[in-house]
């Protein structure tokens, strides 16, 4: 079961676990490595597959045809997403109007 078929059923009182923090990850001695550090298990919010580990982050975004964000991809989007989307509207009904216009007669 995915996490929108069971949110309402999720107690949020409780408070989460700690996280578990690995002997190797140390930010001072792991700064040249620059992909993300996958900590814990966490369900796939397309599949609802529980993700474990690095392999299955890196084979799970490969399943679902999906990839990290860029740096400076979300301010990017959150700054001119709806602006893309409403050019991208206004061509597609330009160009369904110029395929129309010609047929009609007045």
């Amino acid at each position: 079961m995915g996490y929108k078929e069971n949110f309402a059923a999720i107690d949020w009182s409780t408070p989460l676990p700690p996280i578990e923090r690995h002997a190797s990850y140390t930010r001072h001695l792991r700064a040249d490595v620059s992909t993300p550090m996958i900590v814990s298990a966490y369900e796939c919010p397309v599949t609802g597959k529980m993700i474990e580990g690095r392999r299955a982050h890196s084979e799970n975004l490969k399943q679902t045809d999906c990839r990290l964000l860029e740096p400076g991809e979300f301010e990017d989007t959150k700054k001119n997403g709806q602006k893309r989307i409403h050019e991208k509207m206004d061509a597609a009904i330009d160009a369904a109007i110029d395929a129309v216009a010609p047929t009609l007669t007045i």
